[in-house]
């Protein structure tokens, strides 16, 4: 993810299961989201940070978990568009497991070597994304064969977020405070990856509270900046075509404020 990428140069998660069972409520998975109080956007002078830019992610994945969790459970009863479902999932998957990977490679060997008191846990943090990866390769196979798998698809998505709520929350207790001084965002060296990061931040942006989003974008550069209306206009339609529409919101914490 895009905060990610710019930063390169606890015990006590429950298993992730995913045996048959009937299909989660979408009001289920929210009380789940909803223990997750999340963490200031902002610093507390105001500012923006790329500690600000990673917790936009973190707001997106448990956005969208509660989303998954409202659409399967629309899919039996013929509404959703189960091929648009899918190829979120992919997105969904790639982004979550992505993020992981450039935390465990680039940015946790580097909080580590500036601060060898965080090995420990960052380890733990480590260990939470294998507990996680089972449960992304369990929701492929369940995505791909929507709409007669969705109570198997509903059921991945409740594990995930039960497992987000308690490993984000520990993520940003132990990451953000190292982060909040960052503000430099590299230019991007291509066509290519100016529009990657645009692509990026149209999906960590949305539901975000308009004065924080002004503070992050002040510190991108032009040319990524430029291309934002446009990629943040393809993402709110991909959104009607997807979920029927997702709530605007304006969070200023890590955790959407419509939960």
């Amino acid at each position: 993810m895009p905060a990610l990428g710019a930063l390169a140069g606890r015990a006590g998660l429950p298993e992730g299961h995913c045996e048959a069972h009937a299909l989660p409520s979408r009001s289920g998975i929210l009380r789940v989201l909803m223990t997750d109080q999340g963490t200031p956007l902002l610093a507390d002078d105001g500012r923006a940070s790329i500690a600000t830019m990673l917790m936009m992610s973190h707001h997106a994945f448990r956005r969208d978990a509660a989303l998954f969790a409202r659409a399967l459970r629309r899919l039996p009863d013929g509404s959703g568009d189960a091929v648009a479902l899918h190829e979120e999932w992919k997105f969904f998957r790639g982004a979550l497991h992505g993020h992981h990977g450039i935390e465990d490679t680039q940015m946790f060997p580097g909080l580590c070597s500036a601060n060898p008191a965080l090995s420990e846990p960052l380890a733990q943090l480590t260990a939470d994304h294998r507990l996680i990866d089972p449960l992304l390769d369990k929701g492929d196979e369940a995505f791909a064969a929507l709409p007669g798998s969705s109570e198997a698809a509903g059921a991945i998505v409740a594990d995930l977020a039960s497992l987000l709520v308690r490993h984000l929350a520990r993520e940003e207790a132990l990451i953000v405070p190292h982060l909040r001084a960052a503000h430099d965002f590299p230019a991007p060296t291509s066509d290519e990856e100016t529009e990657m990061y645009a692509q990026g931040f149209a999906w960590s942006c949305h539901g975000i509270a308009p004065e924080v989003l002004s503070k992050v974008f002040d510190l991108l550069p032009a040319r990524l900046t430029e291309r934002l209306p446009a990629a943040r206009a393809a993402f709110t339609t991909r959104c009607e075509r997807v979920w029927g529409g997702a709530p605007q919101g304006a969070s200023r914490t890590s955790v959407p404020d419509w939960l």
